[in-house]
Formats: structure tokens, C-alpha cells, sequence
């Protein structure tokens, strides 16, 4: 069975899904962490600046639930500073309470509706900004994290594997992909907008990854003069700033950059903060300018209180939340009608993927059928020979041929009607399993012929 729990902008603030951000060496230890225990057999976490989802299979989601609720709470008491730290969760679920910022917002989903909601964040129906084109990618490496781990596998793959076709469905079909309806692009027109354009400004860009790398871009195009980029690691500084015509700087000469810019955007991969109120107030001594800084990280980047400096206006990802300047008269109304059709998409992926989910679970019983059927071919076979002693080698081998293909047309005509039934949007593909298993168990299994004494879970026995 597939499960989901998870918080996402909707519900939490920044700064709590700051607190569960899953990266690199701690992103490798989750996975391992939630995938030895017994009761969980795969696992995939989806950590961006918006949101952050456990996707489980398990034989039994309840238990499996109660683990991924300990292991998140022990998560946000350490927050991002240890990389061991879910594994101080505690293992008596008496004791055990999830810290009230956290019930508040989360959620949990599981089979149907945990595909469907993987479905809606991989189309972009679920970010902050409405179509924006970062998260597909996003599932694409959370899927390849835990994979890279051994902790994705059947169930889990054909999920995402799913939810990136109908990611790319919906982007390729509609236009609620398009380039203008990104986190970096409404940074870039909230920019605009407080600073009255940004032709002959400076901006000052903290981090060298792909969200510094659009804004820089978004940057230039709208008319930014100078660009000075920022990051721990100089080369890759240097690399982004050759790329975009900007300049290169450590993070420890950022006070110094500071003065002569009109515009911060922070969107850094730390664990911690990057810029603090103390050096902004450094970098603003003697400066009656405004300053806008624009905080696109996850956790953020940005200390809280340089947003209480006088002249400067701080935008994070919770007071961009709602403020998709997209959203307004002829443009509100084609953007809905592109929403309604990558519901559409996602309603289509859905059918398909539960077809192919039930076809995946009747494989089992289809081989172990041809298996039974094989042994009761090959002994009939032998029993009508064994009476037909004089005949010929070659008329044995007309018999035996006769038989088998007897039997591949009679299981080829079975077979369609167990897919069929399989595909049946109408019956639950456990409930198409039930009833296989019940029809085709191997009559040596005693355990296999006891009979269902739910009458409402066996749909062949009358009421």
C-alpha cells in the first residue's frame, strides 16, 4: 500500500518547514532511517522550499504512519543542525505527541489519494506559485535520491514515474508551465514594483544554484545593470557570474557589496541563515535608499530582523504566498481554464495509473494460474498416453501439441478476462485480487481455502 504524509505553504510557515529541509547527507540518512524499520519497505521524500512529503509503501500503513510522525517529530525538535537526528525518535507511541505547529498543518493521504496528490504537485497545481516549473524537476530528484539509496522500488517507481508524465503532460499540453509564473519570476516583478523597475539598479544574489541562476536571468531581462554574485564557494560564484555577465564575490565580503546594491534575493542551499541583521545594518550605515531582500530560500536565508532595519523591506516565500501578480482580470481567467485542464491531465494519469497498478498486482496470480494449469496439463497428458502405448512418436507429438494448445487458447481467453476485470475502473484493485486469489489458490494450501467470513470484503459471496 502507498501512504503520504507531509506539510506543505498551504499550512505551515517558512520557518517550521525550514526546520524539516532534507538535503544531501541528511537526505540520504532519512531514507535509511525510515526504511529500516520492518514495517516500512520503501521510501521517497519530496523536500523543497514549499513543501516536504514522505511517500511510504508499507503492508500495513497505520504502523508505518506512526513511525513517519515520530521520525518527523524528532526531525523538527533537532531541526537542520544533525544529520543523525531522526534517529532519536522516541519508540513508545504512549509518550509520543507531535509538537501542535506540525498537527496543524499535516497531512496524510494514502493509495488513490497519495498518487493523486503526487500527481497535482508534479503539474504544478499545488506550488505557491500555480505552474511553476521548478517542482517537476524537483520530483524527478527526490525519486532519484531514493533510488540511489535502494529505498524505492516497485510501488514507489511507477508512482513517480507516473507523476512525471502527467508533470510533463501538463506542461507540454497547457500553458500553466510557462516560463513567467516561477518563484524567481514574482520575485523578480515584486522587485520591480518596490524599487519602481530595475533598469540601472544593482542586485546582489546570494547562492549560485538554479533559483539564483533565473532570477539573475529574469534579472537582466528586465533591465538590472549590475549583478554581484555571492556563495561560499567562489568557483561556483564565478561560474554563474561569467554565465549571467556579473560579478563574483565570497559570502564573507557581502556587508562590503551591500552598499551599492538596491536589490538582495537569498536563495541558498545552507542549513542556516546566510545574511544577518548585523551586516545588512553595516551595509546600510549612513544610507537613506531603500533596499528590497527577497528571501527564496528553504530554510531561509535571511535573519527575521532585517526586516525591521530602517529602509529595507524584507520579503520571504510566506509573504509571497498569495501575491501572484498573474492572478488578475483576462489573465485570471486563462490561467483558470489552463488549471482546468491540467486537472483533466491529472484525472487521466490517475485511470492509468491505477490499470496499471492492478494489472502489476494480478501478475502474482496470472503466473501461479499458468502454473496449475501446466501441472494439470502435463499430468493429464502423461495419464492419456500411458493408456495409448502403441502409438507412434510421431502421433504422441501430434497429442501433446494438441494439448497445449488447447490449454494457451483457453488461459490466452482467461487471461484477457482477469485483465479486463483488472482494468475495471469500477472495482478496487485489492478487491480484484482478493477474488484471483480466492479462484485460482493452489488446492495443496489449506491456508489458501479457508474461507472469507467477511461477507462484506468478499464481493463473490452473496449477501
Amino acid at each position: 500500500m502507498i501512504g503520504l504524509i507531509g506539510l506543505d505553504h498551504r499550512n505551515t510557515s517558512a520557518s517550521v518547514r525550514g526546520r524539516l529541509t532534507f538535503a544531501d547527507e541528511r537526505l540520504r540518512g532519512a531514507l535509511s532511517a525510515l526504511t529500516t524499520d520492518a514495517g516500512i519497505r520503501e521510501a521517497v521524500i519530496l523536500s523543497t522550499c514549499n513543501r516536504v512529503e514522505f511517500y511510504i509503501a508499507a503492508d500495513d500503513l497505520a504502523p508505518a504512519f506512526a513511525r513517519v510522525e515520530r521520525f518527523i517529530g524528532a526531525s523538527f525538535r533537532h531541526g537542520t543542525s544533525a544529520v543523525d537526528a531522526p534517529n532519536g525518535a522516541p519508540d513508545d507511541d504512549s509518550t509520543f505527541e507531535l509538537p501542535s505547529e506540525l498537527q496543524r498543518g499535516m497531512y496524510t493521504y494514502s493509495e488513490a489519494d497519495a498518487a493523486t496528490h503526487l500527481f497535482r504537485v508534479a503539474a504544478g497545481l499545488r506550488s505557491l506559485v500555480i505552474g511553476e516549473p521548478q517542482i517537476l524537476g524537483q520530483v524527478k530528484e527526490a525519486l532519484a535520491a531514493a533510488e540511489a539509496e535502494h529505498c524505492a522500488g516497485d510501488e514507489l517507481r511507477s508512482l513517480f514515474t507516473s507523476a512525471i508524465k502527467v508533470g510533463k503532460r501538463a506542461r507540454a499540453e497547457t500553458a500553466i508551465g510557462r516560463a513567467d509564473v516561477s518563484i524567481a519570476a514574482l520575485a523578480i516583478r515584486v522587485a520591480t514594483e518596490s524599487l519602481g523597475g530595475l533598469a540601472g539598479k544593482s542586485a546582489l544574489l546570494l547562492g549560485a544554484g538554479r533559483t539564483s541562476r533565473l532570477c539573475a536571468q529574469l534579472a537582466r531581462a528586465n533591465g538590472i545593470e549590475r549583478l554581484v554574485l555571492a556563495n561560499r564557494s567562489l568557483a561556483a560564484a564565478t561560474e554563474l557570474a561569467a554565465e549571467v555577465q556579473g560579478e563574483a564575490i565570497t559570502l564573507a565580503h557581502v556587508a562590503e557589496a551591500i552598499p551599492s546594491v538596491q536589490l538582495v534575493i537569498g536563495a541558498t542551499a545552507a542549513p542556516h541563515t546566510v545574511l544577518s541583521a548585523s551586516t545588512v545594518s553595516r551595509g546600510m550605515a549612513g544610507r537613506r535608499a531603500p533596499l528590497v531582500v527577497l528571501d527564496l530560500a528553504m530554510p531561509p536565508d535571511v535573519e527575521e530582523a532585517v526586516g525591521l532595519l530602517p529602509s529595507v523591506s524584507l520579503y520571504t516565500l510566506d509573504t509571497l504566498r498569495g501575491m501572484d501578480m498573474l492572478e488578475q482580470g483576462e489573465v485570471a481567467d486563462e490561467r483558470a481554464e489552463e488549471i482546468v485542464l491540467a486537472e483533466e491531465i491529472v484525472d487521466e494519469g490517475m485511470r492509468e495509473f491505477k490499470r496499471g497498478r492492478a494489472l502489476r498486482l494480478a501478475v502474482p496470480s496470472i503466473a501461479a494460474l499458468r502454473q496449475h494449469v501446466d501441472r494439470s496439463q502435463e499430468a493429464e497428458l502423461l495419464r492419456a498416453l500411458a493408456q495409448l502405448d502403441a502409438l507412434s512418436d510421431d502421433e504422441r507429438a501430434v497429442i501433446t501439441r494438441f494439448g497445449q494448445r488447447l490449454v494457451d487458447k483457453m488461459f490466452f481467453h482467461l487471461v484477457s478476462r482477469i485483465r479486463s476485470l483488472a482494468e475495471f475502473d469500477e472495482v478496487p484493485p485489492e478487491v480484484t485480487m482478493r477474488v484471483l486469489a480466492r479462484l485460482f489458490a493452489d488446492p495443496a494450501d489449506p491456508a489458501e481455502q479457508a474461507p472469507m467470513h467477511d461477507s462484506a470484503a468478499d464481493p463473490t459471496r452473496a449477501e
